[in-house]
């Protein structure tokens, strides 16, 4: 199973790895004295059976640059932050030891916050706790394996 936890930290690999003058927080940082990004997952579940469910997380990344002198923010660096965006995670997300196929983005530009999203569709696992297994079944104090 592949926690959470791992996927935060893989995605915000990839941001750090492209973004390494930026900060990167997982919670709005009106506090910021440089230009930073936020990162905010949602996860749906859907059970196939008692060992493999498939998995459906949203990912949201905002960027948030701080404004210059007038408080005024350029634009072009907000495309141009999701060209980079798009060029690192898509076609392929790479997760630890699997690889996760991104089929769409969206973008779009809000009050001078770029949000860039896609979603992690992937079938997960997590194995089953071994049970002991019953050795010999007695049946009216007899078992078949006793010769009569």
């Amino acid at each position: 199973m592949i926690s959470m936890a791992d996927i935060r930290t893989a995605i915000g690999a990839v941001i750090r790895e492209n973004f390494p003058e930026w900060g990167l927080y997982l919670n709005n940082n009106p506090d910021a004295k440089t230009d930073y990004i936020t990162l905010e997952l949602t996860e749906d579940r859907e059970t196939v059976d008692p060992v493999y469910y498939d998995r459906r997380i949203d990912v949201d990344i905002h960027v948030i640059p701080l404004p210059d002198a007038r408080g005024n923010v350029d634009r072009r660096n907000l495309y141009a932050a999701q060209d980079k965006l798009e060029h690192a995670f898509l076609p392929v997300f790479k997760l630890g030891d699997r690889r996760i196929t991104i089929q769409s983005t969206s973008s779009r530009i809000v009050d001078a916050v770029l949000h860039f999203s896609f979603t992690l569709s992937f079938t997960d696992y997590e194995p089953e706790e071994p049970q002991e297994l019953m050795n010999v079944l007695y049946i009216n104090g007899v078992t078949d394996t006793e010769e009569e």
